[in-house]
């Protein structure tokens, strides 16, 4: 387990690395190093970089949660057994705008909408 936790920290570091780079070379075409440029131009784009990143962790995990989603969930309030779907809707987090997967299960009994993975979590 410690052999596979190395490897991934490893590519990882070797992948962060290579982003830091593709964003040097975007701002060389873009001629921000032919003068002097304020920090906050380079601190700026590795902000956005990494937004980005974050972003796109966020959309994958969101992705991992619905992919393990039981087709059926107990209604939180009256336990009967309701179909579960997915559907996708946007949010605002800290990172900017996306676009997440997330299920949801309506309970005819109730009438109600409830999100089976936030309660499964302990959020709902």
């Amino acid at each position: 387990m410690e052999a596979a936790q190395q490897t991934r920290s490893e590519k990882k570091q070797k992948l962060l690395l290579q982003l830091a780079e593709l964003m040097i070379e975007q701002q060389v075409e873009e001629g921000v190093f032919l003068g002097t440029p304020h920090y906050s131009i380079i601190e700026l784009a590795a902000v956005n970089l990494g937004r980005e990143l974050s972003r796109e962790a966020q959309r994958r995990g969101a992705r991992e949660v619905a992919a393990n989603f039981e087709q059926k969930a107990n209604c939180p309030t009256c336990n009967s057994s309701c179909d579960v779907r997915i559907e996708t809707r946007q949010v605002t987090s800290i990172s900017g705008p996306i676009e997440l997967p997330e299920t949801i299960a309506d309970c005819p009994k109730c009438r109600r909408s409830f999100f089976p993975s936030a309660c499964r979590h302990g959020i709902g």
